[in-house]
């Protein structure tokens, strides 16, 4: 039995719900529905038990302190206690009670301060241990019900037919079920058959309804248990295609849609909220407009004002009293400490129990065949993944304003999708999950179709307005394709499941320059993908890279060399070897001017490190070997002029001694031996004369 709910509760700011959830557990006690075995392993329920005292009201002290009592008989508990301090705390406790509550907290310290007995370790094994024991030893079965054990254990080990029961891929799969009073179940009827109507304006209405209305006035998790609407909605997603002001339609179902991802999401907060906890199914549902006839109402503590002091919200026909907003905020925990001047007299009356529903609007409860109902209702993964096999292929359609709004629609989804279902749906092999994998991957290869189509569009030859919808709406696509493929399949499966259509889009997003300026982050994942999906690709895309990288260094060498003042010759030196290796693409023959006066320029000063002169050099014996021949070509050249620069007549008056300084790069051994070993060998007569002219100059 799973006690976190009521042990939380425990710590509960509201003291009524302390005491509710105190009283539950020692019930449970009382009629061994749970055993002191299990609540001496809660750790948590020794703090709450504690501080139950540091709170301004503390009601039913000598209950605590007798649960206290009870369960210091324990090991593991006298070790939580002491742990948590219990000993310093209860003896500075026991001054501040009463009399008859100081026996108690004695007792209590007794039991901290006992020795353990011999066969502590069989307490200080887990519950589900001692299960395991408790068949080899003759046992009284007691409490509500006293069957036969060993029919019960036979009837739970007895084969299932199913293949597989057992669901591991979901974090959350169903709401808890809602019943419906005839009235609401007629309000829903009425709404899903308007929506089937042929009637554009009819449907129309409806939508505007089931927006400022319904969808307000309703839990949404109704619209997944009652699942015509949502059916309905989806349909008219078809007529995105359609025209006549079809796709108007199916603009107003995108909006409906989107609304309801957007309480859906609101609801399941609020269910996973710590402070709520209700096991109860019965007929009488908080959420269920019947709570409220009457005018009955109970106060709750909630952030929201109090339904009593607002404006009367829609309601539906045949009811005055106010019914729970959509949101699921509204009354959402009982307390007595909230207060509203518009609040009815007897709203102090408790929450009626099932035994008084003959009392309560009874005629307006039909039977209905619940468990037909649930068999038909929607699950969250199933909704989501609905709505994106629905609306994706929306995102080929020819309006801009369409591919907006259903990418608005999918980024809720999308929400949703992370919190309902989770990566380990890949290895889950029950039915839910073979059918669940199928469909997503249906959804993925027609975002890759998607994808493929927008980029073959973007073209030169388009108007500019049709290329700028083309390339909004493959980047656009893009970001969300790549953001599911993050959330539900992890890089290292890939390979094995990704479509063949989301891989070449994958391969397209890679090589796109502006998506990798501006999304980083969505950059780096889609070159993972690409790097386990296709290894010819990623093999294209890193030379593309490279490539691109090194023009940029070109750009930004250029720009450097050409600037007035104090330069980082070392900086230049890496960014002249970065672009030599795209000169065949580029071929901005100046390059190799600029690099050649660099080369010159280190080697002839005499405060030139030996590092950057190795490095100068290496960089011009590259040049010298490059296997791309006009860059041979054009290096000899530019060493044969700077050689007659240097060594022209028209400098005969000079010191020998300064014009031999600018071609010193060219006196090294090293170069030396690439000229005459490899220039005069070479079979190109350029190459070879302007060798052969530098060697005897």
């Amino acid at each position: 039995m799973v006690l976190t709910g009521l042990i939380r509760k425990l710590g509960h700011q509201l003291a009524e719900i302390r005491e509710r959830a105190l009283k539950n557990i020692l019930c449970k006690v009382e009629h061994n529905l749970i055993c002191c075995d299990d609540l001496v392993q809660e750790r948590l329920l020794f703090l709450h038990l504690l501080e139950w005292f540091n709170f301004p009201s503390v009601p039913v002290k000598e209950e605590v302190l007798s649960l206290l009592n009870r369960l210091v008989k324990y090991p593991p508990a006298v070790q939580h206690l002491v742990d948590l301090g219990a000993v310093e705390f209860l003896s500075k406790l026991r001054s501040d009670v009463e009399p008859n509550l100081q026996a108690e907290i004695d007792g209590i310290l007794d039991g901290l301060f006992s020795l353990p007995s011999e066969d502590a370790p069989l307490y200080s094994a887990s519950y589900q241990t001692k299960q395991t024991e408790l068949p080899q030893q003759p046992e009284i079965l007691i409490g509500y019900f006293p069957q036969d054990k060993n029919n019960f254990q036979q009837m739970e080990v007895s084969p299932r037919p199913m293949v597989n029961q057992t669901v591991k891929c979901l974090k959350f799969s169903t709401f808890p079920w809602l019943p419906l009073t005839t009235t609401d179940r007629h309000v829903l009827s009425s709404n899903e058959s308007s929506l089937r109507s042929s009637n554009h304006t009819l449907i129309w209405n409806t939508c505007e309804l089931l927006k400022d209305v319904i969808m307000q006035d309703f839990p949404a998790e109704i619209f997944l248990q009652r699942p015509k609407i949502v059916q309905s909605l989806l349909s008219l997603l078809k007529l995105a295609f359609g025209g006549d002001g079809k796709h108007r339609l199916a603009l107003q179902s995108v909006s409906c849609l989107q609304q309801l991802c957007t309480y859906l999401r609101n609801r399941l907060n609020f269910h996973r909220d710590p402070g709520f906890f209700s096991s109860k199914q019965d007929t009488v549902s908080q959420n269920s407009s019947l709570s409220y006839c009457h005018e009955v109402r109970v106060i709750h503590h909630s952030q929201n004002p109090s339904p009593g002091s607002s404006s009367p919200r829609p309601s539906v026909v045949g009811r005055t009293g106010q019914r729970p907003r959509g949101d699921g905020q509204d009354w959402d925990a009982v307390s007595s400490s909230g207060s509203s001047s518009h609040a009815p007299v007897n709203s102090r009356v408790s929450v009626h129990s099932p035994l008084d529903v003959v009392h309560i609007d009874l005629p307006e409860l039909e039977t209905e065949d619940t468990l037909e109902l649930q068999f038909q209702q929607l699950s969250l993964p199933q909704f989501c993944v609905s709505i994106l096999e629905s609306a994706v292929p929306l995102l080929r359609t020819g309006s801009r304003q369409m591919i907006i709004r259903v990418l608005e629609l999918l980024a809720e989804d999308m929400i949703l999708i992370g919190e309902a279902i989770s990566e380990d749906i890949w290895d889950d092999s029950s039915l839910f999950a073979i059918d669940m994998k199928e469909k997503l991957l249906m959804v993925l290869g027609s975002l890759g179709d998607t994808m493929c189509y927008h980029k073959s569009r973007v073209s030169l030859d388009q108007p500019e307005v049709v290329l700028v919808h083309h390339r909004m709406a493959f980047v656009s696509v893009s970001l969300f394709a790549v953001r599911v493929l993050q959330m539900l399949l992890p890089v290292e499966k890939a390979s094995h499941l990704l479509p063949e259509p989301m891989s070449a889009a994958l391969f397209l997003v890679s090589l796109d320059m502006p998506i990798s300026l501006e999304y980083p982050n969505i950059h780096e994942a889609v070159v993972a993908y690409l790097e386990q999906l296709n290894s010819e690709n990623y093999s294209i895309y890193k030379r593309t890279a490279e490539a691109a990288y090194s023009i940029e260094c070109t750009c930004n060498f250029l720009s450097d060399v050409g600037k007035e003042g104090e330069k980082n010759l070392l900086e230049l030196v890496e960014l002249a070897d970065q672009a030599l290796r795209s000169f065949s693409f580029h071929q901005h023959f100046p390059l190799i001017k600029e690099i050649i006066c660099m080369c010159s320029k280190i080697w002839k000063s005499a405060q030139a490190s030996p590092l950057l002169q190795g490095e100068s050099q290496k960089v011009f014996l590259r040049m010298l070997s490059h296997p791309v021949l006009q860059v041979k070509v054009e290096t000899y050249n530019c060493c044969l002029e700077i050689i007659k620069e240097c060594l022209g007549v028209h400098n005969v008056t000079k010191p020998v001694s300064s014009l031999c300084n600018g071609i010193h790069f060219l006196l090294h051994p090293k170069v030396l031996y690439e000229i005459s070993a490899f220039g005069m060998q070479e079979p190109k007569n350029e190459v070879w004369h302007k060798s052969k002219c530098k060697r005897q100059v």
